[in-house]
């Protein structure tokens, strides 16, 4: 009897051979969607934190210039108020510089996108520097034709800075709801670098219409 079990054993053992070769490579390449999936949706998640992120600065700048041009007669008087606007925005400054260290280190950001990035970087500090100045909201940028710096308020929709902040903030936001799974950064300090660069500080304006082709909108002089 134990002959014959033995014998039908060994007989089984090929076949247990021919279902573990088949069985393996599947077993393997089930563990590798797996892996793949666990992936994307952390990427995601990723993605999607840093979205919140953008419009909760972006909440916090709309709020601290509503706050700037409700209070701006009395602030220019009164050094505690302006203070205290100042500190709200030097904080959401601090969120954005933290997100776009984030970003270029997460993102294979193009040219493009960089400078996109940029142009938000410089027109989000305009509020910082305004409140400094005991200005309403405005920039000071070069002229396109005579080379000359120029102030320019945001005092209405039609307002050059104003256009390319709005173009800007929907860009960014585009930008960060896509999936971050195209392409790891190659040179993430590199992007960072350009999109911190200073140079951006005078022509961030006349930037952004000529990178998001709104040239036809406003003259990017347009008080």
């Amino acid at each position: 009897m134990y002959q014959q079990l033995w014998a039908e054993s060994v007989k089984a053992i090929p076949n247990l051979l021919i279902t573990l070769v088949i069985l393996f490579p599947g077993w393997g390449v089930g563990n590798r969607i797996t892996a793949r999936w666990d992936e994307h949706k952390k990427r995601r998640e990723l993605d999607l934190q840093a979205l919140g992120a953008f419009y909760s600065v972006y909440g916090q700048f709309t709020a601290v210039w509503k706050l700037w041009g409700g209070v701006f007669t009395e602030a220019a008087e009164d050094g505690d108020i302006r203070r205290e606007v100042l500190e709200l925005a030097v904080q959401a400054e601090g969120e954005l510089e933290s997100l776009l260290v984030r970003i270029s280190s997460e993102r294979a950001l193009s040219d493009l996108e960089c400078t996109v990035l940029a142009c938000f970087r410089q027109a989000f500090q305009s509020l910082r520097k305004s409140i400094t100045a005991k200005d309403p909201l405005r920039s000071r940028v070069r002229d396109a034709d005579t080379g000359q710096l120029v102030k320019i308020y945001w005092a209405s929709s039609a307002s050059a800075p104003y256009l390319a902040f709005k173009a800007l903030s929907g860009r960014v936001a585009g930008l960060l709801s896509e999936s971050s799974l195209a392409g790891k950064p190659r040179n993430p300090h590199l992007a960072l670098l350009k999109i911190t660069d200073n140079r951006w500080e005078r022509i961030w304006v006349q930037e952004t219409f000529k990178a998001l082709d709104m040239q036809h909108l406003s003259p990017p002089t347009m008080s």
